[in-house]
């Protein structure tokens, strides 16, 4: 079974800001074109923030909020006709009323089977509550658009973790892993594998060098598995959120895809501390999956 979506959808906040920007929409159309798969924009539509508080009428509030909207729709209706058009991608928006936005979005997509749901940051804003809504609410995998520029062929960095016991935790490495995998082979991209581990304070160097080979040895136990160049296994002691940061910027790495489990009956997605830690930080794009 493919592990690649069959349907994008791109939640838009606020399209008068930055949301359509040509990077972005950019991303979206290359990944609906590799994928061969259609594409729904979500849309937030709400009175204008920059018409809050003003001293004005219902009614020219009213009329405002219509021409907001109207310059809104026109956007994503020029947006269509050139992914339609030019492009030949199915492409249709949705214009979302429900309150909050997040919620709404969600409730949309969140029976979607092989659906990712793509949102964006930048570095002025950092990660918006949006992202942040999606990651820990939305069951289906969230891609974070960056504004990082990719270069073709893209290179690509899976983050994993197989010390853990965890039934959920060792799925979701397997997930990781066959998605980057395919994603690689279908953009001929280059894929690099990191786990990073903590080393024992005030071990010798002996000590060490066990607790490298042990780790070692769990990395390759689910790694093996699939085909992967050796040489670009990366095993690393330290700061997980510091060494994917730092390995990166070495390797100057366009998508990494890391993971989150729900840890209880309403679904909630956990989000760990790496993640947390180095998604504001990273320049690239992020997808994260989840079990």
């Amino acid at each position: 079974m493919s592990n690649l979506p069959k349907h994008l959808y791109w939640a838009i906040e606020h399209p008068a800001e930055r949301s359509l920007e040509a990077l972005y929409w950019r991303k979206v159309r290359t990944l609906a074109l590799d994928f061969s798969i259609p594409v729904t924009m979500l849309n937030a539509t709400d009175t204008p923030r920059i018409f809050k508080g003003l001293r004005i009428s219902n009614q020219k509030l009213t009329e405002l909020h219509a021409a907001e909207k109207q310059q809104v729709q026109d956007q994503l209706d020029a947006l269509q006709a050139l992914f339609i058009k030019k492009y030949h991608i199915q492409t249709s928006y949705k214009m979302i009323t429900d309150k909050p936005f997040f919620e709404a979005a969600v409730n949309l997509v969140k029976q979607q089977e092989n659906a990712w749901i793509i949102a964006q940051s930048s570095a002025k804003i950092g990660i918006p509550n949006i992202v942040w809504q999606l990651l820990r609410n939305c069951p289906i995998p969230t891609y974070i658009a960056k504004e990082k520029n990719w270069r073709m062929p893209l290179n690509i960095l899976a983050a994993i973790d197989p010390t853990h016991e965890n039934d959920k935790q060792a799925a979701l490495d397997h997930k990781i892993l066959a998605t980057a995998t395919e994603i690689a082979n279908l953009c001929q991209a280059k894929l690099h594998i990191i786990h990073c581990y903590s080393p024992l304070i005030m071990a010798d160097h002996e000590i060490q060098k066990s607790l490298e080979k042990i780790y070692r040895e769990n990395s390759h136990e689910i790694i093996d598995a699939y085909d992967i160049d050796s040489d670009n296994v990366h095993l690393i002691a330290g700061d997980p959120a510091e060494k994917i940061e730092q390995l990166c910027q070495t390797l100057d790495i366009d998508l990494v895809i890391m993971g989150a489990v729900s840890r209880n009956s309403l679904e909630r997605i956990f989000i760990g501390n790496t993640a947390q830690a180095v998604l504001p930080i990273l320049e690239s794009d992020v997808l994260l999956l989840k079990v």
